[in-house]
């Protein structure tokens, strides 16, 4: 067993290269995490079957892509239009006559999705093998200048796609008609009418983009993980602690949250071996974040920036 300073200076030795993995995996947090808020400010439904959907988009690009063998950009394409498709139908078939019911009754329509994709997927692709992931770039990369870390086109990739896509998104609501009216419903979805706006476009849209977004994410984290229905599905649980640190409103703010998450979850393992270390840290920044963020006297408003 090595002495304890031994292997204490062993694991900052590790940092850097862990730094990238988390930031590589934060920024895919952040992707999924962005979807999430989105269609929670715009229609205030939190969405627990994102992870599925997410899973469910990310088994039709492998299904494209690895086992027809067709290049794994078009798998991609695939599986945020099967994401956007399943975020239309959530919206219009079970949350959308559900319009003025308590948001608990909607939340449950969203587990029930969640058992549902999931085990349409492990019927369809199984449940318990691994599968191989949907490589978009190649794994070979480049040392940073004046380190020996290496950094993957593969990882680099990943988290530019990711942070941008989530930016890019926080953008959309700000500067364009549809980020306004979705602003507006988000305010208040009765005056929005008023002023005639089409209330069911705009959420319809808002779970269309949201649930794409949640299919990138899937593919994207797929080399990072063992593939499969469970691991998949509970990226919820991870872009959910996300989206509480930005309040499940501020998207810059749920971008830093993702990013900060990754680099939680990974920077223990520099030190400690034990199984669970990730979840243990999630599972303690969601307790944190959740003390400080809606403690008494804190509201919180669903159309804020």
């Amino acid at each position: 067993m090595l002495h304890p300073v031994i292997a204490s200076l062993s694991g900052f030795s590790l940092l850097p290269s862990y730094t990238v993995i988390g930031l590589t995996l934060g920024g895919v947090y952040a992707l999924a995490a962005t979807g999430l808020v989105l269609i929670y400010r715009v229609s205030g439904v939190l969405n627990f079957a994102h992870g599925a959907v997410a899973m469910f988009s990310t088994f039709v690009a492998y299904q494209i892509s690895v086992v027809a063998g067709v290049p794994s950009i078009i798998g991609l394409a695939a599986a945020v239009a099967t994401g956007a498709a399943l975020g239309f139908a959530i919206e219009f078939l079970t949350i959308r006559p559900l319009t003025g019911r308590p948001p608990l009754t909607k939340v449950a329509v969203t587990i029930a999705w969640l058992l549902v994709l999931q085990t349409a997927a492990g019927l369809i692709w199984g449940s318990t093998g691994y599968h191989r992931p949907v490589q978009l770039v190649g794994s070979n990369g480049f040392t940073v200048p004046l380190t020996n870390v290496v950094v993957g086109y593969d990882q680099l990739t990943i988290f530019l796609v990711a942070v941008g896509l989530s930016l890019g998104t926080s953008a959309l609501l700000r500067w364009t008609s549809l980020g306004v009216q979705m602003r507006a419903v988000a305010d208040d979805p009765q005056a929005a009418r008023l002023w005639g706006i089409d209330v069911d476009r705009v959420s319809a849209a808002s779970w269309m983009i949201g649930s794409g977004m949640a299919a990138v994410a899937g593919v994207l984290i797929t080399p990072l993980l063992n593939f499969d229905t469970y691991s998949l599905t509970v990226l919820v649980i991870d872009a959910f602690t996300a989206a509480l640190i930005g309040r499940l409103t501020n998207l810059p703010l749920t971008v830093v949250g993702a990013i900060l998450l990754g680099l939680v979850q990974y920077y223990p393992k520099a030190f400690f071996s034990q199984a669970g270390l990730s979840e243990l840290s999630t599972f303690a920044l969601a307790i944190i974040t959740l003390a400080v963020v809606f403690r008494p006297g804190l509201a919180t408003s669903r159309g804020r920036a």
